[in-house]
């Protein structure tokens, strides 16, 4: 199967993804996940055939739940929101005019660029917009079912939503058609080869279960089709022709012990895992991987 970013044909098995058994049509496919030898991007083979209507089942089906309920979480999010929208301000080489968000959830994002004076529209395959976000501009759909216009958008920002796209370099071409040139593409995802899945595959090496680890999971939440670094995120951009494009990486540092019950499973698995993160920092391998580019 040739490599979706750099168009490669050379790949590396990794292992093989869990399934979710209440959709009986992947129980008909041998899945495995492979990672290109050229960009290391990873990718599911063969092609996923689930139709939207069974994508937006998954979707609906309390996929925000945990953000919702966890306050610690919530006042991260709103400060690396805020974090972001200044940091998109001093990127912005164009009117400040309309801003989208692609994958908005609850819409919290939107809510954030509205108090930064731009015009906000989400999209999203389902609706989860929270009733305090309700009264924003949303279509509930794919962004090529969404037909925007040329050149509307000032800012589109794209967070945890392109690792979760079967046609990853098409959203992108679609993205920059309908970005103003001088506008800012924000793009999160997560880094599959950060120290922490690292961590995880040699616990399954060591488990002697080391063809059941897979770095992506497509059927289970969180849902992840696709699997980036910080070379295939990087090359996926510039090769969509954004300019000036930066990658850095976050996570890895948080106060868990903010985030969960003392002594829970929870507590017991960050307590764990923090010094992993801590070297994630350290040595440039963080959970996340942000990237701007201009048009």
């Amino acid at each position: 199967m040739i490599c979706k970013i750099c168009g490669s044909d050379e790949n590396k098995f990794i292992g093989r993804p869990r399934i979710n058994n209440s959709i009986q049509h992947l129980l008909n496919h041998d899945y495995k996940i492979q990672e290109c030898a050229n960009c290391n991007f990873y990718f599911i083979e063969p092609e996923i055939d689930l139709t939207q209507q069974a994508w937006q089942h998954l979707y609906e089906d309390n996929y925000f739940a945990d953000s919702l309920n966890n306050a610690w979480l919530r006042k991260l999010r709103e400060k690396e929101r805020k974090q972001r929208l200044k940091l998109i301000e001093g990127k912005l080489k164009c009117e400040k005019a309309k801003f989208l968000d692609m994958g908005c959830g609850e819409g919290d994002v939107l809510k954030e660029a509205i108090a930064h004076g731009f015009e906000a529209y989400g999209v999203d395959i389902a609706h989860n917009l929270s009733q305090e976000n309700s009264g924003i501009n949303f279509f509930k759909g794919n962004i090529f079912e969404a037909k925007f216009p040329d050149a509307f958008f000032s800012v589109i920002y794209m967070d945890s939503v392109l690792e979760h796209v079967l046609n990853p370099m098409e959203t992108l071409a679609e993205l920059r058609r309908i970005l103003k040139p001088g506008g800012v593409l924000l793009v999160i995802v997560p880094n599959e080869d950060s120290f922490e899945n690292s961590f995880i595959h040699l616990a399954y090496s060591l488990s002697f279960r080391n063809e059941k680890y897979g770095k992506i999971k497509p059927f289970v939440t969180p849902y992840h089709v696709n699997g980036f670094n910080a070379v295939s995120l990087k090359t996926a951009i510039d090769k969509s022709m954004f300019h000036e494009t930066e990658i850095k990486g976050f996570g890895g540092s948080y106060t868990f012990w903010k985030a969960s019950k003392f002594g829970s499973k929870q507590y017991m698995q960050a307590l764990l895992t923090y010094p992993v993160g801590l070297l994630s920092v350290i040595f440039k391998k963080q959970i996340q991987l942000m990237a701007v580019a201009i048009k």
